[in-house]
């Protein structure tokens, strides 16, 4: 099922509400992503945040992102899934704490900043913001940079992908055309 551009902006602002209830609870043990954790974890990590302010700033991007390019349900969800096959191991590249937790939706913020590149005009300034973002995180122990770093370039291998199957369409359109 497909869902329209409005049902989709509404899952996004309920699952956005959702997001800041949860940040008033603390994550259980099992929806935490850390260097071991089952598919539980994997699949829990997203809804949890350190505090209210951790989830606002997931909100925001989160609203962003889905209202000013549009996102659509299956780029969320692919988003989501990008997100949930972080390998625990990406935790422990940027600091030598390897009981580093991560809990957050910015996993799927930075695969949905991936996934929407092919619909960005400014490509060059878009990608130079988000370079400096990731790199920045590296120098923040406590911040998962290279989960940002990792759902990033996943998103942004399935962004290439439809800016190469566009241009594919349109080459085949235009060859159809003469023809």
């Amino acid at each position: 099922m497909v869902l329209s551009t409005n049902q989709t902006k509404t899952a996004t602002l309920l699952l956005s509400l959702a997001l800041l209830i949860l940040a008033f609870f603390n994550a259980p043990q099992q929806c935490v992503l850390q260097p071991g954790c089952g598919i539980t974890g994997h699949l829990c990590y997203h809804f949890f945040h350190a505090n209210f302010f951790h989830a606002l700033c997931n909100v925001w991007c989160l609203l962003a992102l889905a209202f000013y390019y549009d996102i659509k349900d299956w780029e969320l969800l692919l988003a989501f899934l990008i997100a949930s096959t972080v390998p625990s191991w990406c935790l422990t590249l940027n600091t030598y704490d390897l009981t580093l937790k991560a809990i957050g939706f910015s996993g799927v913020c930075f695969a949905l900043m991936g996934i929407a590149f092919h619909k960005v005009a400014r490509k060059r300034y878009y990608l130079t913001w988000i370079i400096a973002m990731v790199a920045i995180g590296f120098l923040i122990p406590a911040m998962a940079a290279a989960v940002h770093l990792y759902c990033f370039t996943l998103g942004i291998a399935i962004a290439i992908a439809v800016l190469i199957g566009k241009k594919v369409g349109k080459h085949r359109l235009a060859r159809k055309a003469h023809t």
